[in-house]
């Protein structure tokens, strides 16, 4: 059970790289220049250094050593 928070916390990064690799498909399937395509693109790679992020501090906080 101590490695509950450090799970979630993976999960949530998993979900949000999910999230961001949609984003930057439909970004590249509208076109990458385009009105619609830029936004979807500029959104998806936002979501990345979140997700890198999130999993650094479940690493820093909650450790699968302890």
């Amino acid at each position: 059970m101590d490695t509950a928070p450090f799970v979630v916390l993976l999960l949530v990064a998993l979900i949000d790289l999910v999230l961001a690799a949609w984003f930057i498909g439909q970004g590249l399937r509208a076109g990458a220049n385009s009105a619609e395509g830029r936004p979807r693109l500029l959104v998806g790679s936002m979501l990345i250094p979140g997700a890198l992020l999130i999993a650094v501090l479940a690493f820093v906080l909650f450790g699968p050593t302890g």
